[in-house]
């Protein structure tokens, strides 16, 4: 039985706690997202030798750090939250010492004072293993369930295009090059793609990217442009986001992507 990006993680979890390498009641998750991440070869610059940046070439690879980005990315927003309490708090604590400054402290003094411990910063969050491991799982479980999906298969002429566009994307030198004229092409055309707002429709970008010099500059072998515009223009985008330059989200998973240049 293969052994599943999922299954693998979790092993090398196991096998971090027990060689003492990390603390099972205190893993620092965010980090560890990033090792995961960074294992696919989808963290770093671009320009990396080809055998330590390898792109992940199996569709269930792929998903899982799609998975793994969406985690880590609702990770930061809770932290965030709770960062924003921590900061609404300490305004709260600020106003009753000014008013027992002026001479007048609130009744029951005790019930408007909570202690607490300070946030860590971001990077250094952390989890228990166990908690880590049960999230890891259940996004096991999402892919499962995307891969049992009943949907419709693609013909075998389309299935092939699609194999083709994808294999000649996973040379690094094709893909670092994409991804610099779709940076280029984001910087140049924003305006117009977001209208009024900050992001980035997908099917918009494809539509736009489908008519410019740079898709043309691409379209490697003649292979069916739409293949390779779709396939090419997201393996693109993840690299962009990997770098920090895009922010990629959607209001919930498997629905529209929004993109969001950050330079």
């Amino acid at each position: 039985m293969n052994i599943t990006p999922a299954q693998n993680a979790i092993a090398n979890l196991i096998n971090l706690a027990e060689r003492g390498e990390i603390d099972p009641w205190d893993v620092p998750v965010i980090n560890i997202i990033d090792r995961f991440l960074a294992e696919l070869g989808l963290m770093g610059e671009t320009d990396l030798p080809k055998q330590e940046a390898d792109l992940p070439r199996s569709g269930q690879a792929f998903l899982w750090a799609s998975m793994l980005v969406l985690f880590k990315a609702d990770s930061l927003d809770l932290w965030e939250s709770e960062l924003a309490q921590i900061e609404e708090e300490e305004f709260l604590e600020t106003e009753i010492l000014v008013e027992s400054a002026s001479g007048s402290l609130p009744a029951n003094l005790e019930q408007h004072l909570r202690r607490r411990t300070s946030l860590q910063p971001i990077g250094k969050r952390r989890v228990t293993l166990q908690e880590l491991i049960e999230q890891l799982e259940h996004i096991a479980a999402e892919i499962e369930a995307a891969s049992t999906d009943s949907s419709p298969r693609r013909s075998s002429s389309s299935r092939s295009a699609a194999i083709k566009a994808i294999a000649q994307l996973a040379h690094n030198e094709n893909l670092t090059e994409l991804a610099a004229q779709l940076e280029s092409f984001l910087v140049l055309n924003l305006a117009q793609l977001a209208s009024e707002r900050d992001y980035v429709d997908w099917e918009n970008l494809l539509q736009r990217w489908h008519t410019t010099e740079f898709a043309q500059v691409n379209s490697y072998d003649h292979l069916e442009s739409t293949n390779l515009d779709r396939a090419g223009v997201f393996w693109a985008l993840l690299l962009l986001s990997a770098q920090s330059k895009v922010e990629l989200s959607q209001q919930e998973f498997y629905q529209d992507l929004r993109i969001r240049p950050l330079n």
